[in-house]
This record gives structure tokens, C-alpha cells and sequence, in this order.
């Protein structure tokens, strides 16, 4: 990214390793579970450019962010994505969130709604669904830590659609060499495990407007643009869903073309940006 720098949020029972770029209203970017902040590099500087200020954030136990937490479950994350918005003097903020942090970002905006001013969910899983063959089999796999990360690399590049990022090979390898580090498997195992009950039974205190992206042929769902739906209606504010074609449980860095407009017209219209 561009521009940008690297610092961490202080937790009670780690830190939490942040990029942020730009100036303007926030937006808090949160990665799905077994990946890093660096999804956001492309998206974050396109929204940089536009006029608002992007903090991207590894997960407990991921990237550059601590190990050995106490905890990996949704509400967790959500208090993690508030406790960064908060340390930034945020007034709002906007959270988006992928795959299993799409959930904690529900969890957040019902906790906050005087802080979160929108939420953005980008393939989000917000309800316990069937896990696919090479998730139940990492599940199985628990206590094979070694073998738990390879299946995992070698799952993570079939849940993109039909065109990978450009950085797709750099951002394998920065995957591969994280995830085997100590903890950090474990990380993502642990947040695998959890139910996301909390996020789907949450789904109904979300009163700002929510912006729902989902790939249609993300692996993570049997229909994609059911599950989507589902999401928005079951949500407490306004809701809008944009299908992204060809894309799979990234499409925030799979289709910029499409995605980053998109998004960007949604910041401006629920915390527009500095001219």
C-alpha cells in the first residue's frame, strides 16, 4: 500500500498488527479466518485515493497480530474491529468484514450502533452452513497441526472464482510461511470450530445500512445469491446485495473493476468523504 504504515492495538490479551492508509472517515477492514490483511492492499488503496481513511487488520492470532489468546470466537473479533476504531478517535466507522469476520462486524454493529455508522460483508459467513469437504476434513485434522496447514494451502486457492489478483502468488507464499508459524494454525482452527450463532441471532440489531457482496461462485455456499439474500433480509436496517459474477469468497480483491465502485459509492453515502 502506498502511503501507508504499520502500527498495533493494544488488547487484554494481545495486540493487534494495523495498516492504515489515507485521511477521511474510517473504515476498519477485517480478513476471513486462515488469511491475512494483505487481502485489502488493492481495495484500501482504491478507497485511500477516494477520500477515506483504511486501517486493515490481521486477526487474533494471524499475520503480525499476537499469539496464545485467551479466545477466537466472532464477538471476540467484533470487540477486537471496536476497540481499533475507538483507538483511532473514530466518531463512525464503516466495517467490513470477509468470511468469518463478516460475522463479527454484525456482532460489532449491534453492539455499536452509535459508532458504526455502515457495514460492508464480502462473502461473510453469518450463520453456522454446511461446511465444504476440505473444511470437514481440517476439522478431523485438529490434532495434526502440519497436516491442518497443508490441507488449508491447498484448499485456500480453489475458494477464488475464475480470475485471481495479480499479488494471488506473493500473497500464497506470505500465507504459507504465516501459517507456519506457531499458533497461528491453530489460530484459524479455533475460529473454524466456533458457532456463529451469535452472528446470525445479531443480524437483527444491525440498524445502519449494509452492504452485501458475495461472490456467485463462492465454495463456501450451495447458492450464493440465496445465501446473500438471506443475509439482507434478516438484517434491522437497509440492505443492499450486488452479486459479483465469477467471483468466489474474495470478491472484494477478485473483481476491482467492479467491487471498488461499488464500495466506494456506498462510503459516500453512509460517511462521506473529504473533498
Amino acid at each position: 500500500m502506498n502511503g501507508s504504515t504499520t502500527g498495533f492495538v493494544e488488547r487484554p490479551d494481545g495486540r493487534l498488527a494495523c495498516t492504515v492508509i489515507g485521511e477521511g472517515p474510517l473504515v476498519v477492514c477485517s480478513p476471513s479466518l486462515g488469511d491475512l490483511r494483505s487481502t485489502y492492499t488493492y481495495l484500501a488503496d482504491d478507497l485511500a485515493s477516494a477520500g477515506f481513511k483504511v486501517i486493515s487488520v490481521d486477526l487474533r492470532g494471524h499475520g503480525d497480530s499476537s499469539v496464545g489468546w485467551q479466545s477466537y470466537s466472532a464477538d471476540d473479533v467484533a470487540d477486537d474491529l471496536l476497540a481499533v476504531a475507538r483507538a483511532h478517535d473514530a466518531d463512525t466507522v464503516t466495517l467490513l468484514g470477509n468470511g468469518f469476520s463478516g460475522g463479527a462486524a454484525v456482532i460489532a454493529a449491534g453492539k455499536a450502533p452509535e459508532l458504526v455508522a455502515g457495514v460492508i460483508l464480502s462473502g461473510a459467513v453469518v450463520r453456522d452452513v454446511q461446511l465444504g469437504a476440505a473444511e470437514r476434513a481440517m476439522m478431523r485434522l485438529a490434532n495434526l497441526p502440519r497436516l491442518g496447514q497443508t490441507l488449508w494451502m491447498s484448499y485456500w486457492p480453489k475458494l477464488f472464482g475464475f480470475e485471481k489478483p495479480a499479488n494471488f502468488e506473493q500473497r500464497r507464499q506470505e500465507l504459507a510461511e504465516n501459517m507456519a508459524e506457531p499458533g497461528r494454525f491453530a489460530a484459524a482452527r479455533e475460529m473454524l470450530r466456533s458457532s456463529r450463532a451469535a452472528a446470525e441471532k445479531a443480524l437483527s440489531q444491525v440498524s445502519c445500512p449494509t452492504l452485501v457482496l458475495m461472490g456467485d461462485h463462492d465454495p463456501d455456499f450451495r447458492d450464493p445469491a440465496v445465501e446473500a439474500q438471506n443475509t439482507a433480509t434478516r438484517l434491522g436496517g437497509p440492505a443492499t446485495v450486488v452479486m459479483v459474477p465469477g467471483a468466489g469468497h474474495y470478491p472484494h480483491t477478485e473483481d476491482m473493476e467492479t467491487v471498488a465502485p461499488v464500495v466506494i459509492d456506498f462510503l459516500r453515502t453512509v460517511a462521506p468523504a473529504r473533498s
